[in-house]
Formats: C-alpha cells, structure tokens, sequence
C-alpha cells in the first residue's frame, strides 16, 4: 500500500508532500524509493494500476471463518499425520482438540472433516444438495472411466438416471419372494460347503461365495462354485483393489508424478480393466440372448432403458446410457452389494465366536422363529429382533466404511460456525459417530441390547447410528442390504455353533487401510446344529 501511497503523490507535485505532517520522513523515504521504482510517468502509471488492482482484490476477496485444524506442510499438507495410523482414528483423536468439524489438507486439497452427529446431519440432511458432490480425483477418474458411476460419478442428470435405474432394480429384483429365493439358494450351497469342512477352517472364501452369489444372481441370472475362475478372480480383484486404494493414491496429491505413476496406480487400473472386462463379457452375453418380453435380471434392465432410449431417439438420454455407463452401473452394484456385505458378516461371525453367550441367544431366537424351517422368510424377521439388533452392533463397532465415500461442496456453504468453500472434500467420520462416548455408553464393548426397547424388540434407530450414510448420496443398497445381511445371519446361526480354535489370538488391527474396516484372517469352528 505505501507503493501505491508512493506512486500517487509522486505523479502530483512533490510540494504538497511538504505541508504533511511527519513531511522530512515521506520525503526520506521518497528518495529512498527512486533508486528502485520507475522514474517515467508512464512506468509509475502501470506500477500505480498493478499495486492498486492488488489492493482491490485484497480488500474485495471473500473472507471465510474456516475450520480449524493441525498446520500441515507446505505442498504436502498432513500427508505425514497419518502414517502409522488410520484417518479416522486420528480424525477422531484430533476431535477432542479441534471439535467436531476440522480442516486438514492432502497435499493442495482442502479437506473438512465432520466428527459428530449433529455437524453431519446438519451437512448430509439440512444442506444436502450442497454436499451432493464428489471429488473428481485423478485415481478415480481413471477407474471409472471419467466418473460414469454411481459412486464416484459427480451429481449430475447423468448421475440421477443410473441411480434411480439401480435403486429400480434392487427394489424388484432383491424384495419378497425374490430375496428369499436368492437368500436360500445362496445359503444352501454355502451351508453345504461349512459342513464339509474338517477341523477349523478360514470363512473368508465361503462368506464371500454366499455373498457374491445373491448378487451375481441379481445381476446375471447366475451362480458360481467355490473353484470356479469367475467367482475367485473376481473376489481376489476386489481384495486386491481394497488393499491397494486402502490409504489413497499419492497421484492424487503430488500430481507431478502423474508423469511417472507409482506401481501401486498401474496394479490399481490393472486391476480395475481385469473386472470391467468380466462385466463387459457378461453384458455381451447377455445382449445375444436379450428380449425386451424376458427381463430376467438387473443387466436385462439396463439393456433395456438402453434399447427405450434408441427407440425414442432422444440424444441426451442415449448419452447418459452409453456402454461404458452400463458397464460402470454393473460395477457399482457388484462391488458396493459384494464388499460391504461380507465383510459385514464375516465381523458379525467374529464376535458371536468370542461371546458364546450372545450366541446362544440368537440360537434361541432363531429356532423359535424358524421352526422346523431350515431357512429364513422375509416374514421371520419381525420375530428375528435380537438377531437384527446383533448386526446393527457389530456395523457399529466395526464399521466397513469407516470414512464412508468423500463429497465435495458445490456451493459456498457452512456447517456450524464454519464456512465451507465450494469445492472443499467433506469427509463423513463414520466411526467416530459410532465411538462418540456422548452418544454410546461404553462404545468399545460389544452390546446388541443397547438397539432394543424393554420389551425385546427394536428400537427406534438411535440417530448416531449411520452406516449407510445420509442425504442424497444415502447407500442406495440400504434397503436391500440390511434384510438381505438379516436372513443370511439367521440362516448361518440356525445351522451352526461357531467357536473359535484353542489357542486363538486374533487381530483387531484394521486391514483396509484409511477407507475400509476389514477383518484380518481368522479360522472358526462350525458345529452342525441339525
């Protein structure tokens, strides 16, 4: 400012600088100044435009009350702070110094973190359509082929119609009778496959089957064995993927080495073309033997609006259901209804081997609901309430997503006393609202009765619990997930008692990485109970 000051006396007459008050020291510092500055009108004149659209822009630019949180490194941001601990649990730790809603950074990306109940639900459900977006990353942008999925697809009409497609599909396919004969069909093959093993055995590849298979059945009309290639290098690709993109990529944050990409980022598109062709040999397939009087799955639906579209010959919809967009739908449902589900089961499997006690509860449950049944019915579950209260504990202390998918502001918006800019990544800390000691009584104890009312039925869900998010960007599988995870439970505990090998020490340690909670290998006993 003294510049400009400097400039615009100059240009006048320097007399009047003498009839100011402290005039002798202006002047020094006139002099002074005439060594350096331009000497010619025309060169003070730029000089005075410069300085003074400087001066505009510093007084005129917006001010944000932003978050606070930890200073981080220049270029590099907090990317130190979280390497040998998980982000969510630093997130959590930095909770008691910063409170619920914290700014860090991940190299140039501003990132807030939202900590607490009443800061999410004031983001996810009061400002929904602000914090409606998603981060456009390089990583994610690259596996999915420009963000043309559900999941890290940008809000958008796009967007809307392949969400609204899907959340059709689960409704008809994954409902009723439906769910029940894909639930029993699953369960059977899986059940067979438990008894046949000798000794203890690790559940991971069976639980997977089980899951992979209502799924896959949903999808293609079809289900797979234990050895089949499909079925194995589908589920090693998505384990793979997990453990690769479990702490991030670091091409998102330092992008010069986009230039030169890191092993990690080749084995993550390697892995990410392995799946994609599978889905996209899966679609062909099914486009040869495709009628529009035999809709047989959730592939058929989509070839389906695929085919209204062309007949309509409407460009803008024909553009928003192209192959590469059924392909990514396919992806979306196979993963997202595959990963959360089994990991889900294979942690709610865990903790009924290690508390014998609640087991026998759900034993008790379930053989007074099912009868001389084998297998569940959609209509067991209203009798099925300590069971359904048993997976909603273990989703609470241990949470798959722990982070949840990242969003992105597309507006200026505040969340508390906060401003948060457009474009900033909101992060949702799924598990610090399910460890918040404000809203659970001790929090790292494994307690279903805390999800039920005095007379043994459910409660009320309690408003900080939140697995499947909130808002516009909610899990579209919620509603098909939690009867789906419900009648497979049920289903396992009718026909075993599950213990744990002598001499076990297990692992709590997340595997996932940052961005998923996923149980280390572990090995149980199945006793047959029929």
């Amino acid at each position: 400012m003294f510049i400009l000051v400097y400039c615009g006396w100059t240009m006048l007459d320097l007399e009047l600088l003498q009839r100011l008050p402290y005039s002798d020291h202006l002047l020094d510092l006139v002099k002074r100044c005439e060594v350096w500055l331009p000497r010619s009108l025309a060169g003070r004149a730029v000089l005075v435009g410069t300085v003074a659209g400087v001066a505009v822009y510093l007084v005129t630019k917006k001010r944000y009350k932003l978050p606070p949180g930890p200073r981080g490194w220049p270029l590099l941001g907090n990317l130190f702070d979280f390497q040998n601990t998980t982000m969510y649990e630093k997130l959590n730790d930095w909770k008691s110094k910063y409170g619920p809603v914290i700014m860090f950074h991940m190299g140039p990306e501003r990132m807030v973190s939202l900590n607490s109940i009443e800061v999410v639900l004031e983001a996810l459900v009061k400002r929904q359509a602000d914090f409606a977006g998603r981060p456009q990353s390089y990583s994610s942008l690259l596996i999915s082929d420009g963000g043309r999925n559900i999941m890290l697809g940008q809000y958008s009409p796009t967007w809307k119609l392949h969400r609204k497609l899907a959340t059709k599909a689960l409704r008809y396919f994954m409902t009723g009778t439906r769910l029940e004969v894909g639930v029993e069909r699953s369960l059977s093959k899986g059940i067979e496959l438990m008894k046949q093993q000798k000794g203890a055995f690790n559940p991971h590849s069976i639980i997977s089957l089980i899951v992979f298979n209502i799924i896959n059945n949903m999808c293609f009309n079809e289900t797979c064995d234990l050895g089949d290639t499909r079925f194995n290098d589908m589920i090693s690709g998505l384990d793979a993927f997990l453990h690769e993109f479990g702490n991030g990529v670091l091409e998102d944050v330092i992008p010069p080495l986009r230039l030169f990409p890191t092993q990690q980022l080749k084995r993550l598109v390697k892995l990410a073309d392995q799946f994609f062709d599978y889905l996209r040999r899966d679609i062909e397939t099914h486009r040869r033997t495709f009628s529009k009087d035999n809709i047989r799955d959730f592939c058929d639906a989509m070839l389906l609006a695929q085919e209204e579209a062309r007949e309509e010959e409407d460009p803008e919809v024909m553009s928003q259901i192209t192959d590469s967009h059924v392909t990514m739908t396919m992806f979306d449902i196979m993963e997202a209804g595959v990963d959360t589900s089994r990991y889900t089961l294979l942690w709610t499997i865990l903790y009924l081997a290690i508390h014998p006690e609640i087991q026998d509860k759900v034993h008790e449950e379930v053989d007074q609901a099912l009868g001389e049944r084998q297998y569940p019915r959609v209509s067991d579950r209203n009798d099925l309430p300590y069971t359904d209260a048993v997976l909603h504990e273990s989703m609470r202390i241990s949470t798959v997503p722990p982070l949840g998918q990242p969003h992105t502001t597309l507006r200026d918006t505040k969340v508390g006393d906060y401003d948060i800019p457009e474009g900033t990544i909101v992060i949702i800390n799924h598990y610090a609202l399910h460890h918040d000691p404000e809203q659970w009584r001790d929090p790292k104890v494994f307690r279903p009765e805390r999800f039920l009312d005095e007379t043994g039925k459910m409660a009320p869900k309690p408003e900080s619990w939140l697995p499947f998010s909130a808002g516009r960007r909610v899990c579209l599988g919620e509603s098909v997930a939690k009867p789906e995870l419900h009648l497979l439970l049920a289903g396992i505990m009718r026909h075993f008692k599950i213990s744990l090998p002598s001499g076990t020490k297990l692992n709590f340690e997340s595997y996932g990485g940052s961005f998923a909670n996923v149980p280390r290998d572990f090995n149980i006993v199945a006793e047959s109970r029929l």
